[in-house]
């Protein structure tokens, strides 16, 4: 491969979901010290890496699986590809290769941790559910965005998988302080399912993708995104009244949690407008990221008082 092409190649990585799945990993980790958990950085790393070539994997199977819809349109999101693919379809057996590489690397680190007993089988049996939603994310029979299921897979890769794993690396496996935020973390994943295919609803009728907004149009998903905000409010709100003895302060999740849902409250309203929807989608997924952000630091907070 000439150095041109390897560049390329790098290119297709999409940064901030990258960034996004340090951050989620990140708080699940962080979650499990306020837990009473002990954090190991060699641990931590191998169960990150489970995380980070699951994540290329899925970036460099959807551009090669999506090279023919790519062809025909022309994404609107902020947070979409680059169309590497488009302009140098001569990377397309490599990026098919790359990918299965960083699929197999990751199910193999999550082996490895595993046979070391730094993990439990839990492990390895989310690693493979992860990788397999991103591959059949896109690629046939399944293609799961062809069959709306494509934000459900979103939600639990971006909302279960990835902080699990972060938790794992320091608990070990998941238990009930855990358990208290699957329901809300799954809804802001699904959450951040929508808001990337809110601007691209004509896009994606135009091509063979069955999603809330091809179904329904754009405004319906900022509807369904604001319910979705609200519901997640309401969890932590409910725990915050009806659970003791937690490490963590629900109240104060409850008060993050305002940042998401203000977001959606302005998608919802203006897209009734007919305004830029491109933005507001860029919106929310930024509330995600503030939210995320919010909690790690409240976490590491709480981390630091146990040492």
């Amino acid at each position: 491969m000439q150095k041109h092409e390897a560049i390329q190649l790098l290119n297709m990585v999409r940064v901030h979901i990258v960034l996004g799945g340090v951050l989620a990993f990140t708080l699940g980790m962080l979650l499990a010290v306020a837990g009473g958990g002990t954090f190991n950085p060699l641990t931590a790393l191998l169960f990150y890496s489970v995380v980070f070539f699951g994540d290329l994997s899925a970036h460099y199977s959807n551009d090669y699986f999506d090279y023919n819809q790519d062809q025909q349109t022309q994404s609107l999101k902020f947070f979409s590809g680059k169309r590497i693919l488009i302009q140098h379809p001569n990377l397309l057996p490599t990026a098919r290769i790359t990918a299965l590489i960083c699929f197999s690397a990751s199910i193999l680190l999550a082996c490895l941790a595993v046979a070391t007993q730094s993990a439990s089988l839990e492990l390895l049996l989310i690693a493979v559910g992860a990788n397999l939603l991103g591959w059949f994310y896109s690629a046939k029979p399944l293609r799961l965005v062809s069959r709306g299921l494509g934000e459900i897979a979103i939600a639990l890769a971006a909302g279960f998988a990835i902080p699990a794993v972060g938790y794992m690396a320091v608990q070990g496996g998941l238990d009930a302080l855990f358990g208290y935020f699957v329901l809300p973390f799954v809804l802001y994943g699904f959450m951040l399912g929508l808001s990337l295919e809110a601007p691209d609803v004509e896009v994606d009728r135009k091509s063979d993708k069955i999603t809330v907004g091809t179904r329904w149009g754009a405004q319906a998903v900022f509807e369904l995104i604001l319910v979705v905000a609200l519901l997640a409010l309401a969890v932590f709100v409910f725990f915050a009244l009806c659970v003791e003895a937690v490490c963590i302060n629900f109240w104060v999740i409850a008060v993050f949690s305002t940042v998401p849902l203000a977001a959606a409250i302005a998608g919802a309203l203006y897209s009734r407008r007919k305004a830029n929807l491109n933005v507001f989608s860029a919106i929310n997924i930024s509330a995600l990221f503030a939210f995320n952000l919010l909690m790690v630091g409240y976490l590491a907070i709480e981390s630091l008082r146990l040492l």
